[in-house]
């Protein structure tokens, strides 16, 4: 998903191959891109609130006539027209789906669902690591830094700012660690910065002079070699940037008891509001920063209540009840140190319990408006929904609510795929069974992305990745095709000047990956429609034209698609929807039909709801008056879990209530 109203500097840097002194890498000067997933609730345990050459042709040369060529004009952006893709290998590259990824029943007490029988994963996954890094990585020093230069800057007259004086540190656990980053730049003024993924505990304070300092003590699970990376980035060009990694060595002390114990923690749940009489289940999780699994106490246990361990997580205790009457109940939580029985952790957790009548909504329920006029209208579910504890109230809503449900996370390759041949399919496997009870149609989100990749897809030999992406759609169209008529097949692949992503799978099949994603969706799921997702693609602009581009040229080629589908991550001032309306009937205009696949309109500062329910209406009505648009839905539908929430962008609040928003859509839906 991408923020349009601020466009923030964004350049992303391949991690290098290979060790040399300094890597240069040109980039164009393009805005900032977010992601539908920047928050990516669905990465989160359970997704419970436990709080990513060749030679180029000159204008003379001649496009052999068989070739669509794609913005960027070189050679590896030629995409054979009408390609007739290999038999999948048999035995395949990749292992198969095995037995022991089959979703087996959850047990009971431990989900929301009522309407179908909810599956669970069979088994824990270990995490796969990216970089098994080892002592010879840590002696070998500092990785060289990687270079950002924007095409107007040139080295010789403007030096790239640097740090000075970084090297691989080596830390003891439980010794506090402290790195200072001073960043300079040759050709004056002082440069900015900012760190990569900070290590848990850790912090990146500011000096107040210029630099800023790493600060951080790890402990007994840190142990081993970590890397950490900060951009130093240019005064004068901000996309014109350095970034430097350090190694960090964490060994275990002679003497353990050097290392402080500290106090376990109860994972923050946040506040909820439910339905009388509905299930209510709330995945409660323990921590201790030295590694170790404190006791779970519930002060105040609600009448009734059980308690489930986890099946897979030792740390997670389930709490199940059912309220009988309104009420604000306060959960009490402590977790109590394995060790030191006197460390103790509390947390506090406010469940409003509501009666039914509180969650009526005026008038005519939106799909039976849109379903009226042959719209598909519907919303994003939350990864695991049945596993929170107003999953009955937001199940319960979503079905009157909607006649189309997107998947959010759990079709994504690093969650369905982590480890070669392993698989998660209950998330994906429940939705459909909701789905089927609640009368929805299923879209498929997504299959070919360059973020949420599993690390071992990332490591994998370019001449491999053809095959994994192609198995990979295989074997999720040949399990629920016959359930999920619509797919995301290929998402977000434009940079934002209009030019191909330099992606994992660009980097293994140039711009034919796309061509070729298309071409297996369609072996594997002859009936589906497929099609082509992207943010920042409906007003005027580089990424518009780029797309509009992209688009052409499959058709030219003969790729199996169906439409485009548009990211519309708006704010409440945003008055461009005349734009939005031009690139709608330009799509119309190539027999393509039109999906709006995610919509929120955020609320910033000095807007109002009033703003946010027009523009709601505008967005609509853009769909409603062209005859190609399919489907308008939104990312969400409730404030309590958009990946925007600090904005409150969706139609329903964080209590399930009506906003304007909603009111408005009721009311176009409605009108003739």
């Amino acid at each position: 998903m991408a923020m349009n109203a601020y466009r923030l500097p964004r350049v992303i840097v391949p991690r290098p191959a290979v060790l040399s002194a300094i890597i240069m890498i040109t980039v164009a000067a393009v805005g900032c891109s977010s992601s539908s997933d920047t928050t990516d609730p669905g990465t989160i345990a359970q997704n419970i609130d436990i709080e990513d050459g060749s030679d180029e042709l000159t204008p003379d040369q001649e496009v052999p006539s068989n070739d669509t060529q794609l913005p960027g004009g070189s050679t590896d952006t030629l995409i054979p027209a009408n390609l007739v893709l290999s038999p999948l290998p048999s035995p395949p590259l990749t292992p198969a789906p095995a037995e022991d990824s089959e979703p087996v029943r959850a047990e009971r007490n431990t989900t929301t669902a009522e309407a179908y029988f909810a599956v669970r994963d069979p088994q824990i996954i270990p995490a796969d690591i990216l970089d098994d890094l080892t002592d010879a990585d840590f002696e070998a020093g500092p990785l060289p830094a990687v270079i950002s230069t924007p095409a107007d800057v040139d080295p010789a007259t403007n030096t790239p700012p640097f740090f000075v004086d970084l090297d691989n540190v080596e830390v003891f656990a439980g010794q506090q660690l402290s790195v200072l980053f001073d960043p300079e730049d040759a050709d004056g003024g002082l440069p900015g910065m900012f760190p990569g993924n900070l290590p848990i505990g850790a912090s990146f304070d500011d000096n107040r002079n210029g630099t800023k300092s790493l600060t951080w003590r790890p402990l007994e699970p840190d142990v081993g070699i970590h890397e950490f990376t900060v951009t130093a980035v240019d005064p004068a060009v901000p996309l014109y940037r350095s970034t430097h990694t350090i190694r960090i060595k964490v060994s275990l002390p002679s003497d353990l008891s050097t290392i402080v114990n500290l106090p376990p923690s109860v994972n923050n749940i946040r506040p909820h509001t439910v339905q009388v009489d509905d299930p209510v289940v709330a995945y409660i999780k323990v921590g201790d920063p030295n590694g170790t699994i404190p006791t779970l106490n519930i002060l105040n246990p609600p009448p009734g209540a059980t308690l489930t361990p986890h099946p897979h997580e030792e740390a997670i205790t389930i709490l199940h009840f059912v309220p009988d009457a309104p009420q604000i109940i306060t959960l009490d939580l402590q977790a109590v140190d394995s060790v030191d029985p006197s460390l103790t952790g509390e947390q506090s957790v406010t469940i409003e319990v509501l009666p039914s009548s509180d969650f009526i909504r005026p008038g005519a329920r939106l799909r039976q408006l849109a379903s009226a006029r042959d719209l598909l209208f519907g919303y994003a579910v939350l990864q695991s929904y049945y596993e929170r504890p107003d999953g009955a109230i937001y199940t319960q809503i979503a079905g009157e609510e909607f006649n189309i449900v997107s998947t959010e996370n759990s079709l994504k390759f690093d969650f369905l795929n982590p480890m070669p041949g392993k698989f998660r399919w209950a998330a994906t496997d429940n939705l459909v069974q909701l789905a089927k009870a609640q009368r929805q149609t299923v879209h498929g989100h997504t299959l070919v992305w360059h973020r949420q990749l599993p690390p071992w897809v990332k490591r994998s030999a370019l001449a491999d990745r053809e095959l994994i992406m192609r198995e990979f759609i295989d074997r999720v169209l040949g399990r629920y095709a016959a359930d999920v008529p619509l797919w995301d097949v290929v998402n977000e692949s434009l940079e934002e000047d209009g030019t191909l992503r330099n992606s994992v799978w660009f980097e293994g099949m140039g711009a034919s990956y796309i061509d070729i994603a298309f071409r297996q969706a369609r072996e594997s799921a002859p009936d589906a429609t497929l099609i082509y997702n992207d943010y920042d693609i409906a007003f005027a602009g580089p990424k518009s034209d780029g797309m509009l581009a992209l688009m052409q040229q499959l058709k030219d080629a003969g790729t199996p698609l169906d439409g485009v589908g548009f990211q519309l991550h708006l704010f409440a001032d945003f008055d461009d929807v005349d734009e939005v309306i031009a690139t709608f009937q330009r799509i119309a205009d190539m027999d393509l039909d039109i999906y709006i696949t995610e919509l929120d309109i955020s609320i910033a500062d000095g807007q109002t709801e009033a703003q946010q329910a027009d523009l709601y209406e505008q967005i609509l009505s853009a769909c409603l008056d062209q005859p190609r648009c399919k489907a308008f839905q939104a990312w969400g539908y409730t404030d309590m879990y958009s990946w925007r929430s600090n904005f409150n962008p969706l139609f329903l609040d964080d209590r399930y209530q009506v906003k304007p928003a909603y009111l408005s859509l009721q009311k176009r839906l409605g009108e003739n």
